[in-house]
Order: C-alpha cells, then sequence, then structure tokens
C-alpha cells in the first residue's frame, strides 16, 4: 500500500475528524504515519490509519493497528502484510459508546468480584468485554510510539483486563 508521513498532531487531528485535506500527489487508499519528532506526548514513526484520498481531500477510512514506520518525505511503500485494520476508531464515538456499555454493566452488576474490587472477566457477556479487550491491545501498542520520557502517558494506559 501506499504511504505518506504527516505530523503527528495532524495524524491525530485525521483520528478527531478534524483534519479533511492532505497536499499529496494520488487518489485512492493511503496509509497515513506520523514522522520521526520528538514531541512530548506524541506518536512517532508509527502507522495510524488508511484514508481515502480524492483531489487531496482526504476521508478516514479505518485506524490501523500501530507499527513502527519509517519517516519518509515523499509517498512510498509499505507491505500490506503488516496493516491491520481497527474494527473502531479509537478516538471517536463509537470508542464512547463501548465505555459506557461496559460502564452501564459494571453499574448493574451483582455478581461476584476478583479480588481488586474488578468483575471478573468470565462473567462480563462477550459483546462487552470482545471491544474492551480490543481497546486494551490498541492502546497498550499505541503507547509504544508516544514519545514519553517521563513514563506520565503509559501510567494513563490502564488496562481493563489483565
Amino acid at each position: 500500500m501506499k504511504a505518506f508521513s504527516i505530523t503527528p498532531q495532524d495524524l491525530l487531528s485525521v483520528f478527531l475528524g478534524q483534519k479533511t485535506s492532505l497536499m499529496v500527489p494520488y487518489t485512492g487508499q493511503l496509509l497515513i504515519a506520523a514522522n520521526k519528532n520528538d514531541q512530548r506526548h506524541l506518536p512517532s514513526e508509527m502507522a495510524g490509519a488508511i484514508v481515502e484520498i480524492q483531489e487531496n481531500q482526504l476521508t478516514l477510512v479505518s485506524l490501523v493497528h500501530p507499527f513502527k514506520i519509517a519517516s519518509e518525505a515523499q509517498l512510498f511503500e509499505v507491505d500490506n502484510q503488516l496493516i491491520q485494520r481497527e474494527p473502531v476508531n479509537w478516538f471517536g464515538p463509537q470508542a464512547l459508546v463501548i465505555e459506557k456499555k461496559m460502564s452501564d454493566f459494571a453499574k448493574n452488576y451483582d455478581g461476584p468480584r476478583a479480588k481488586n474490587g474488578g468483575i471478573p472477566r468470565n462473567y462480563i457477556p462477550n459483546e462487552i468485554a470482545a471491544p474492551i479487550i480490543l481497546s486494551d491491545d490498541y492502546w497498550q501498542t499505541y503507547a509504544q510510539f508516544v514519545n514519553d520520557p517521563d513514563g506520565s502517558f503509559a501510567a494513563q494506559i490502564k488496562p481493563m483486563f489483565d
């Protein structure tokens, strides 16, 4: 797949649906990545999303599971086998719906508790737990690409399940 590196701020803006244009001589689906940088709490050299480009207008197609990607100042090729599309935009409203479902379930739960006070995984319906597990996996991987010299970003990433 063709790929292009952009600033981490622009990448996050794409995730949030705020960036809708990209000056790149290309039409079609494009993998976008954060370029190499040392900005605190921002990803560096990380594949982030697939977008559709038409006349420099972009539409987010899907996030991809983060992986290392070298910065390039021009279009470049990435092996399709490295690209794993995420089923949810973990920066968007779908993620909030998933969190709310878990929160609502937890509020009404009246069963056994783990030693730490949490709900044992086997008591949580799969339709609630499965997206949470995917989210945990995404954020654990994403955190590996964030410039985090003091560990404060990683400290905020707490998986729901062990």
